[in-house]
């Protein structure tokens, strides 16, 4: 007589146990995900905070705007650049030589806020070699009357040329740190957003004026009141 051979499958309560330990796996890595974004909007607040801070500082202790302060050289670092001193932050964000650039090294030289990158590179005007990187990339700027508002803003964005007006973050990202600091709505309020520069019409926000939260790509820049 041949011998039969057989192969046992898995019995339902197996297949069942696998089915549970996947979703549990992919749950733990959705959560996961979730937990390292929100720790990552978590910084960009606590680093806004820190540069309001120190601009205040600044201002309490030499009477004079980072980047503007006409004496910097002599009364914090030989080798800042001085500003104008006309009471305005003048430049673009990333353009070396310029006031606003020059804003992050005289915080920093002022022992108000960390490096922005290594004392040879901070006038290279990119994030991290001038001005500060965040943690969801790109990094922040200042500029004076930016995209049409009144006065000196934060930028939050991605590097474009000598500004940083690129779309770097999602609509739901940039809805959530307007919520956390703010009122949530993108055209009010002391944080603005608009679409990048590199990016459709509307990517960021609807004709309506909301944010547009079925797009996940990246698409929005902000912007800070100080």
């Amino acid at each position: 007589m041949k011998k039969q051979n057989t192969q046992a499958g898995f019995s339902l309560i197996e297949l069942a146990v696998v089915l549970v330990i996947m979703g549990l796996l992919i749950g733990g890595i959705l959560k996961g995900r979730d937990l390292i974004e929100s720790a990552r909007l978590k910084r960009i607040v606590s680093q806004l905070n820190e540069y309001r801070l120190a601009t205040n500082a600044f201002v309490d202790k030499y009477d004079a705007l980072p980047g503007d302060f006409s004496k910097a050289s002599h009364l914090i670092q030989p080798d800042l650049r001085n500003g104008n001193g006309n009471g305005l932050i003048e430049g673009a964000g990333l353009a070396p030589d310029s006031e606003a650039l020059s804003f992050w090294s005289h915080l920093a030289a002022a022992g108000l806020i960390g490096s922005p990158g290594a004392p040879e590179d901070q006038n290279r005007g990119d994030f991290g070699k001038g001005a500060p990187a965040s943690s969801l990339g790109g990094g922040f700027t200042v500029e004076n009357n930016p995209h049409g508002l009144s006065g000196l803003w934060f930028i939050l964005g991605k590097k474009n040329g000598d500004h940083s007006d690129g779309g770097l973050l999602t609509p739901t990202q940039a809805m959530s740190l307007d919520r956390k600091i703010d009122n949530g709505y993108p055209t009010s309020g002391k944080v603005r957003a608009f679409d990048g520069t590199d990016v459709a019409p509307h990517a960021c926000i609807t004709d309506r004026g909301d944010y547009n939260v079925q797009n996940e790509e990246p698409a929005c820049v902000l912007f800070f009141q100080p």
